[in-house]
């Protein structure tokens, strides 16, 4: 398999854990439930009678069945991530840390986009305020407010920047994506990623 398909692996053996915790999670599965119906103390007439509680799965594995699988995915996905790891180590490229920086990147376009969005403008509006009339009372009046907003950064530098880093990061995606299909991951997956949870544990 490629990096691709190996990440793509990874992902199913994470699904599978997420099935096989849920069903471990829920107590009416990993317990069993017997209620005594004693109508014979309240009703000499009638029988008693002991009824099992319906499980809330309609399935045939049991809570041994999912912990024993849980074990197996744990092993198959420490097994993929080693491989991974061994595949990785081999590009040309830390593709761990191109990630990384490439979302750096995208995080500093993404304020620099906000930045450059702003535009400086003018504005009126109307303040408010008190003054003292001829008997010496106070009373409000009011006044206009021109309001200028102006900016102040170099807009072409950060335009600039904003070129430069999405074009490195498109230019470093490509050659990810490349790396992806290209690397090798000496890896046997021992299960089908096509195959449902309950297919594997039944």
């Amino acid at each position: 398999m490629n990096l691709k398909e190996s990440y793509r692996y990874a992902n199913y053996l994470d699904n599978l854990l997420s099935t096989a915790y849920s069903y471990l999670r829920n107590k009416g599965f990993i317990t069993t439930t017997k209620q005594n119906h004693l109508r014979s103390k309240a009703n000499s007439d009638a029988q008693d009678e002991v009824i099992d509680v319906q499980k809330p799965y309609d399935v045939e594995f049991t809570p041994n069945n999912v912990i024993d699988f849980i074990v197996k995915v744990i092993d198959e996905k420490e097994g993929l991530s080693n491989a991974i790891a061994l595949a990785k180590a081999n590009t040309e490229i830390n593709i761990d840390n191109a990630i990384a920086m490439n979302k750096k990147k995208q995080g500093f376009v993404s304020v620099l986009n906000g930045m450059v969005s702003i535009k400086a403008s003018e504005k009126q509006t109307t303040g408010r305020d008190y003054k003292f009339d001829v008997n010496g009372e106070q009373k409000p009046y009011t006044y206009n407010v021109t309001e200028i907003t102006s900016i102040d950064f170099d807009r072409d530098s950060v335009k600039g920047l904003i070129k430069k880093y999405n074009k490195v990061c498109d230019e470093v995606s490509a050659k990810l994506d490349e790396i992806e299909i290209t690397t090798v991951v000496e890896f046997n997956p021992q299960f089908d990623i096509n195959d449902t949870f309950e297919d594997l544990v039944g």
